[in-house]
């Protein structure tokens, strides 16, 4: 299923450049499509784009983007496209910056930015609370640097207390959060989200689209 980000990343960009992203989804089962519409975005521009995956998951990864609409042999044979299998062992302060590296070799190759994304993050707690440092540092190593970054947060299974928390959490820190909201992908605040004349204040939008994401999830 492709699901169409062009006008709420468009948003951001139009703001900031090149936006660090969150987006929420309601399962795991809807990281696929979320990271397939994500890469194809990069393409149509003269981006080149890393997809980062836990140890053994790289082949897992491909199946699943390709099932997704993602050309990826080709993609990955034309070297716009790399599957990095991802070990966390560094900690927060230093972990982004040979990422660094990667970047300023891809623009010396003549790409325009690097777009990127993870793995998602799922709605356990300790998790959440674990990996929010890393967040931070990715954010502050790539800020006002040529990179596109979307983090996926698992938030179908938060009670509406929690989910909100996490919300504002990750409006801190990204420019602008994302909201699968039933397959229209809307752009919920963050820190540079662009306001419109008489929307609601972010945390208000915000709330909106998580809490029908968490209680209804993926319509049919």
């Amino acid at each position: 299923m492709h699901l169409d980000m062009e006008r709420p990343v468009a948003a951001v960009t139009a703001e900031v450049g090149c936006p660090h992203l969150a987006m929420l989804i309601h399962s795991p089962a809807d990281v696929p499509a979320a990271q397939a519409s994500f890469y194809s975005l990069a393409l149509k521009r003269r981006a080149w784009v890393l997809h980062h995956t836990l140890p053994g998951r790289g082949d897992a990864d491909r199946a699943a983007l390709t099932a997704a609409g993602l050309e990826v042999a080709a993609l990955e044979a034309a070297g716009r496209l790399t599957i990095s299998e991802l070990p966390l062992r560094d900690p927060p302060e230093t972990w982004a910056l040979p990422f660094r590296r990667v970047l300023e070799r891809r623009l010396a190759d003549g790409f325009e930015a690097v777009w990127w994304s993870r793995f998602p993050l799922g709605a356990d707690d300790r998790a959440f609370a674990r990996a929010f440092p890393y967040d931070v540092a990715w954010d502050e190593a790539f800020s006002g640097r040529p990179a596109v970054s979307l983090c996926l947060y698992v938030v179908g299974e938060l009670g509406p207390d929690v989910r909100q928390d996490r919300v504002r959490a990750l409006a801190a820190i990204h420019d602008g959060v994302l909201v699968d909201d039933g397959g229209v992908v809307e752009l919920a605040g963050g820190r540079r989200a662009p306001s419109i004349p008489g929307d609601a204040p972010t945390e208000e939008r915000l709330a909106g689209p998580a809490a029908r994401l968490g209680a209804a999830g993926r319509r049919p």
